[in-house]
């Protein structure tokens, strides 16, 4: 009875509040100062710091101290005159932190960072802007920051309410404030997914030391190039243009420089690469085989800085740092091509004419600590000109070819509340590519006729989207989001002027047309998070005057995490392409034409379906393992090898459909830390295609299949700041068509619907010789493999002024790759003897050495 009379007395002492509104810790002291009494509680349990607000109507402590602790789950208790908070064992609080995770020197934002609470075992990545958002018991004594090219971060946390919290992270062996490397410069690679920082793109041998994303993604297992060195980038079996390449979040239609040789991403504007082979997350559609996201640099927000390379092929210069220190910075990337300089006006006259140039800016806001705006803008050209002077190839008319992609962005991302992210894109696309052939027809020793042949092709895109991400907790992540796209497609237009006779034009009709899409996507962490299930359906819709397509798209991925660290994880992805792409079988030239899906050529779509398994020892060695299948439905190819610009206003009826199958599997090893890192990689695939008007109907190897790919990286840390480096690439020859006989049609008989090759029709002889070839693909190249050797020297690390040094040779042993093959018969002929068919073949590099230099300030 005394014990209850002396609870009563502590809890109902008269107390008059110092406000009405304050922190728990405020007032718990203002009650001890004022009343006497003591009152005991565990820090690691409540939230000292949170503020809260009183009503008014408490006037005695134990009302008091019931209005601040409201929904806390903590009770008071009295006992020998003192007042006890205790927490209900029945309940645990949470609650939620998060922030952005940048860069120290730059306050650059760091994708695909890792946070972890060591205590629960629960944890989350930053998002594509840099954002978390992870939930937290109470009794959290703080939180780890980890990612591979930063040292790892512990984050103690204070008992507090939510609220922002910016973790700030410094690079591993950073030389100075811009050069990166080291042992932990390797990349996130999952079964499926890949994720490449920045200072990934130096780590092995490039071509004429350009570095090249999409070569750098072509080690690892499940991806190729279509020919010797290319950076057309092939992902199981898939064609070029079945893969989805991102710029800042704007798609792009045409990827490549030189004809393919190297891609437009210039490496010293990148910051972030993902590539997506299977498992599509649903905010991603709109191609067959893979997603490439590419986010270039955001721009240093403390102080300049800047770089320029030089090496065989072009030059580059990239600025970046603070418009508003701390607020505002802005990022600018130029590079261009040497060719032209570098070689004389009379080499140029007589071997062709050829210049490219990109140029990437970026310009990065901070409104306040909830708001961000970005702008980025990105403009690539090439240019080259083939005379019919030339002594290597000769020929009878010049050639002209010009190409260029134009994109621009604005980006708004918010943070409604620590649970919620937004970010809205408006974006703006286009390419245009030209093509001219000019002609002279000799019709005796002094007369002759000039024509001039010209197509041009043009995609212009307007499209706005939004992305929402709302945390619901550890174990639950809910993305949705949806999108307009404008596309106005002006697929060929053909011009030609005749010195003798009217001028013919083509105009082919343009089509304006709506795309919609919408997504949801709930990821769900089960069973401590063991089992992770990610469901999701994305929907796409394309509209015009006289069709409209719908695709409704599902996807599902599940991983399982078995002990010592290895999971196995199974995947269904449908998706959907509303454009295609006609192509040439010729190299990859920019005359291929992007077409949309219309009234009647209906969009692609695949299946995809894989199972995956992974191991990792140590966080020193990791193996993978994956077998996949995809069917592909309504797939589109022309009918005929004409110049695609010729009957522009025909173009839809040199398309046919059909189906193809891509399968196999695929094995990587890879060394993650230690002086000594690299990639072991295996795909062993197959790609068939099938059209009812090819082929007799039968299936036949895809032009992009390769049975083998075998890709081995190795690098060396010799020492800080000398790296050795080197890569072997094996890959099997691709299928192509060779005739077994060619015969001689006098009345041109089976010319009637085919195609007349003027190899085997020359102007001196009446008869036409028609090439006969049993099936399509009946043959295959030789195989390419070939050794490179790379060498990278840091130099001034300790100073204002930085130097790198890259010197290798590619192809060391001088293989003699095929790069192209041809047939032909005759040059001269005389009617009554016999010759030879005869296969040529064409190799692009043999031994070649490069050096290449980097000043960095």
């Amino acid at each position: 009875m005394h014990a209850q009379n002396n609870q009563e007395s502590v809890l109902q002492y008269i107390y008059a509040p110092f406000a009405k509104e304050g922190t728990i810790l405020s007032y718990i002291q203002d009650i001890q100062r004022k009343t006497g009494i003591n009152i005991s509680y565990s820090s690691s349990f409540l939230h000292l710091n949170k503020r809260v607000k009183l009503s008014g109507n408490e006037h005695t402590t134990g009302s008091v101290l019931n209005s601040i602790l409201q929904g806390t789950g903590i009770q008071t208790a009295a006992l020998n005159g003192k007042i006890f908070l205790i927490r209900e064992s029945s309940q645990q609080q949470y609650y939620v932190i998060s922030g952005f995770v940048k860069e120290m020197i730059s306050n650059e934002l760091i994708i695909g960072a890792s946070i972890y609470d060591p205590v629960t075992r629960k944890g989350t990545v930053s998002n594509a802007y840099g954002f978390y958002s992870l939930q937290v018991p109470d009794t959290c004594a703080g939180v780890i920051f980890s990612h591979i090219g930063y040292g790892p971060v512990f984050h103690k946390l204070p008992p507090a309410d939510d609220g922002p919290l910016d973790i700030y992270m410094t690079a591993h062996n950073q030389l100075q404030t811009v050069v990166v490397s080291g042992e932990n410069d390797t990349l996130t690679s999952q079964p499926g997914f890949i994720n490449m920082p920045l200072s990934y793109l130096t780590n092995f041998p490039a071509l004429l030391g350009e570095k090249d994303v999409l070569k750098s993604l072509q080690l690892y297992a499940g991806t190729s190039s279509s020919l010797e060195s290319s950076s057309n980038l092939l992902i199981r079996g898939g064609g070029a243009d079945q893969n989805l390449y991102l710029l800042d979040g704007v798609p792009l239609y045409h990827t490549g420089h030189l004809f393919g040789l190297f891609s437009i991403f210039n490496g010293d504007a990148v910051k972030d690469v993902s590539l997506y082979k299977d498992g599509f997350p649903a905010r991603y559609g709109g191609r067959l085989s893979s997603i490439v996201d590419i986010r270039t640099k955001d721009g240093n927000m403390k102080e300049w800085h800047g770089s320029v390379s030089l090496s065989p092929v072009s030059a580059s210069a990239t600025l970046e740092g603070p418009l508003i220190k701390d607020r505002s910075s802005a990022s600018l990337s130029i590079r261009r091509s040497l060719v032209d300089l570098l070689y004389g006006k009379r080499y140029l006259e007589e071997y062709g004419q050829y210049y490219m140039y990109d140029i990437n800016f970026k310009l990065n806001h901070l409104i306040d600590k909830k708001n961000r705006l970005y702008l980025s803008f990105y403009k690539g050209q090439d240019k080259m000109l083939i005379n019919s002077t030339n002594p290597i190839v000769p020929l009878f008319d010049d050639y002209s070819f010009a190409w260029s992609n134009l994109t621009a962005a604005a980006k708004w991302t918010r943070v409604i509340n620590p649970r919620i992210f937004t970010s809205t894109t408006a974006t703006y696309s286009q390419f245009h590519n030209l093509f001219s052939q000019t002609s002279v027809i000799p019709l005796s020793l002094v007369d002759s006729v000039f024509v001039k042949g010209k197509g041009v092709s043009r995609i212009r895109d307007i499209a706005i989207r939004n992305e929402t991400e709302y945390t619901i907790s550890n174990s639950q992540h809910l993305s949705l989001g949806g999108g307009y796209t404008y596309h106005n497609f002006a697929p060929t237009a053909y011009r030609t002027n005749i010195s003798r006779g009217d001028a013919i034009q083509r105009e082919a009709p343009r089509y304006s047309m709506s795309e919609f899409t919408l997504y949801a996507e709930d990821e769900l962490n089960l069973l401590n998070d063991r089992l992770t299930v990610r469901p999701g359906l994305h929907v796409g819709a394309l509209a015009q005057h006289n069709s409209f397509h719908i695709s409704a798209q599902p996807r599902l991925l599940v991983r399982w995490e078995l002990p010592k660290s290895q999971y196995i994880q199974a995947s269904f992805t449908k998706m959907t392409q509303f454009v295609h792409q006609l192509t040439t079988p010729v190299v990859n030239l920019p005359t291929d034409l992007w077409v949309p899906s219309t009234e009647n050529i209906k969009p692609e779509h695949a299946y995809s379906y894989s199972l995956a398994y992974q191991k990792q020892w140590d966080r020193k060695w990791r193996f993978s393992s994956n077998l996949y299948y995809k069917q592909l439905k309504n797939l589109v190819t022309t009918n005929t090898v004409l110049n695609i610009f010729d009957n522009s206003d025909q173009w839809e009826k040199k398309v046919i459909d059909g189906k193809g199958y891509n399968y196999g599997s695929e094995l990587m090893i890879e060394k993650l830390q230690g002086r000594l890192t690299g990639i072991l990689s295996y795909t062993l695939s197959w790609s068939w295609r099938q059209f009812d008007k090819l082929n007799g109907g039968q299936m036949f190897p895809y032009k992009e299949d390769r049975r083998h790919n075998l890709s081995l990286a190795v690098k060396y840390r010799v020492m800080p700041k000398w790296h050795l480096s080197a890569t072997w690439k094996f890959s099997s020859g691709a299928p192509f068509t060779l005739p077994v006989q060619i015969f001689p049609d006098y009345d041109w008989g089976r010319n009637i619907y085919g195609y007349l090759d003027e190899r085997y029709s020359p102007f001196a002889n009446p008869a036409n010789y028609l090439p006969y070839s049993p099936r399509l693909n009946n043959y295959r190249l030789r195989s390419i493999h070939h050794l490179d050797l790379g060498s990278t020297l840091y130099l001034g690390s300790k100073k204002r002024f930085q130097h790198v040094i890259t010197a290798g040779v590619y192809n060391i042993y001088n293989r003699n790759n095929p790069f192209i093959v041809s047939f032909d018969q005759f040059s001269f002929f005389r009617i009554d003897e016999v010759y030879p068919l005869q296969l040529y073949q064409y190799s692009l590099f043999r031994a070649l050495p490069y050096l290449t230099y980097t000043f960095k300030f």
